[in-house]
């Protein structure tokens, strides 16, 4: 409907839209996390990190490749007019006791339930088992 009229800025030369050479993210090997991140921002600008600057931004994300995890659900779940999503992710702790302990991840009363969780869990089959060599004895 209104059209902006471009600003000498605005226009790039066909020597600035060229490569610069390896440190262009441009040229590196395709990287999925980077190819979307630079998709979000000013090509000129993206084209003006270098490696060590990409590989930082991926450092400061967590980009990493997809985790692999013993339950994973992911739900979309309409509740009326409105969408709402639910996610349970379950699988082995990788991350250190004093990472857990800054972030506030490990409390008291949370290991004492994780503890009856996992007692429970090895004391049902341990009684149904009882149960059953009483019933053949």
């Amino acid at each position: 409907m209104f059209q902006q009229s471009a600003a000498s800025d605005d226009v790039a030369s066909p020597a600035q839209n060229e490569p610069k050479g390896p440190s262009d993210p441009r040229t590196a090997p395709r990287d999925p996390f980077l190819e979307h991140y630079f998709k979000r921002i000013d090509p000129r600008l993206a084209a003006s990190f270098t490696p060590d600057q990409c590989a930082a931004i991926k450092t400061m994300f967590g980009a990493r490749g997809v985790a692999k995890h013993a339950v994973e659900l992911r739900r979309s779940i309409p509740i009326g007019k409105r969408r709402y999503y639910l996610v349970l992710l379950m699988g082995r702790e990788r991350r250190a006791f004093g990472r857990l302990f800054s972030e506030g991840a490990i409390t008291g009363a949370f290991n004492v339930l994780g503890y009856a969780i996992t007692a429970a869990l090895w004391l049902v089959p341990a009684v149904a088992a009882a149960f059953l060599l009483q019933a053949f004895l």
